[in-house]
């Protein structure tokens, strides 16, 4: 529906109020959804790498499983884009995320590496549809007007969740151990268990949205079909590769540390497990109001601007990060590395609703999934080689070398992209 232009021109707080009382029954169904799913992936991050140690897998194994993982999703990708863009998008959540909390029991289940394996080869199938159905679900059910803060609430409900999960985790397994006779290992496990009830329950919402078709979808879908094959409804083929080089560089450069922070912190900056847990909570909590701010920032600045700076002010916290058991002393060298942390993660993901947001409609929508799954075939491709060689140089002992790789990624990917976009 169109909006009247004094709904439209509205700024600062009572814009972002007015364009949050006009999304869709759909689009809160997807923000009580995601809540209920991001409890559960905060809470997996910190846990499951943890659970892997605690059973005597080695640092290796854990990056043997992040490539692994990332392969699977990487070869996922296109095909799940290709269905994303030809189903509806609310059964991209049900069936990415409903095989998704399958394989997570099938993981947790077993010490076996090839069982362990295998279930995070489909855990990743699955996560791929979700993945490539979100932001163009979003982009639909949402008017141009209020997209950008549907995809700053939603990474903020998403990150709050996370943040929710990650103290649990952090807390959960040692609570568990204290009131029953469970041991450590037994304890991460049944902390998971637990948790993925709550994942099977956080599909409700999914499954009670409504198809949906709106005008700008409904328009595209009178146009001359698709070219057949996976690719066939690609329409802007150089705007797409750009897209995809700006983030399969982040991807390359995060590969090596993100997924890996949880074991950074542990062997070279020697956090407890309630430590890491309250590090990793206090980071989404930063990240949640910085994505809640982003459209203050995109107001001010212009989504393009606000995106390339928070980027470029994120990079020198990444270095910081990595040096930090060498900038500080054995006592305050968790307290230097959650500053870090924290500040790495809100400036660099302040631009991510703006980014999402921007790509949707920069692209045409029949194409959307398609992208975001080429997005993901390179990016996930790349963060698993990235995730594996970062995880043998942490195991080598070489914990330093990742977060330099990672910087000088990042920078060439915002660099590329202000050259690109900076004029728009």
């Amino acid at each position: 529906m169109k909006q009247s232009q004094s709904s439209t021109d509205q700024t600062g707080l009572r814009g972002y109020a007015d364009a949050m009382a006009r999304f869709s029954r759909n689009a809160r169904l997807y923000l009580l959804h995601i809540f209920g799913m991001d409890v559960i992936h905060g809470t997996w991050e910190v846990v499951f790498n943890l659970y892997l140690l605690a059973a005597g897998f080695s640092i290796q194994f854990v990056g043997l499983r992040l490539l692994v993982q990332g392969i699977a999703g990487a070869l996922a990708a296109v095909p799940a884009g290709w269905l994303g863009d030809r189903i509806d998008r609310r059964w991209g959540f049900i069936i990415g995320d409903g095989g998704g909390a399958i394989f997570a029991i099938v993981q947790v289940s077993s010490l076996d590496e090839s069982v362990i394996l295998i279930g995070s080869a489909f855990a990743a199938m699955f996560g791929a549809l979700h993945r490539v159905t979100e932001a163009p679900f979003m982009a639909e059910n949402s008017e141009p007007s209020e997209r950008i803060h549907l995809f700053s609430v939603g990474e903020g409900v998403r990150t709050l969740a996370a943040m929710l999960g990650a103290l649990v985790a952090g807390f959960f397994p040692a609570w568990l151990q204290t009131v029953t006779s469970l041991n450590r290992l037994d304890a991460f496990r049944w902390a998971t268990y637990i948790g993925i009830l709550w994942w099977f329950a956080s599909l409700i919402p999914a499954l009670m949205m409504r198809p949906y078709v709106s005008a700008e979808v409904a328009e595209a879908r009178t146009e001359s079909p698709d070219r057949p094959g996976l690719l066939g409804n690609v329409r802007s083929p150089d705007l797409i590769k750009k897209f995809v080089m700006v983030g399969a560089l982040l991807s390359l450069g995060g590969g090596f540390v993100i997924r890996l922070t949880n074991v950074f912190l542990a062997e070279d900056g020697q956090a407890s497990e309630g430590e890491i847990g309250t590090i990793f909570a206090l980071g989404f909590l930063v990240l949640a109001v910085a994505a809640f701010a982003a459209p203050f920032a995109a107001e001010k600045l212009g989504p393009i601007r606000a995106i390339w700076l928070s980027r470029f002010a994120a990079i020198p916290f990444i270095l910081l990060l990595g040096f930090s058991p060498q900038l500080a002393t054995p006592e305050t060298v968790v307290s230097l590395a959650a500053v870090a942390f924290m500040l790495r993660t809100a400036l660099f993901n302040m631009s991510g609703p703006l980014y999402d947001a921007f790509t949707m409609d920069s692209l045409h929508p029949n194409e959307r999934a398609t992208f975001t799954g080429l997005s993901a075939l390179v990016g996930s491709a790349l963060a698993a080689g990235a995730g594996f060689f970062g995880a043998s140089l942490m195991d080598g002992g070489n914990f330093r070398l990742p977060f330099v790789v990672m910087a000088v990624l990042y920078a060439l990917s915002t660099y590329l992209f202000m050259r690109w976009f900076g004029s728009e």
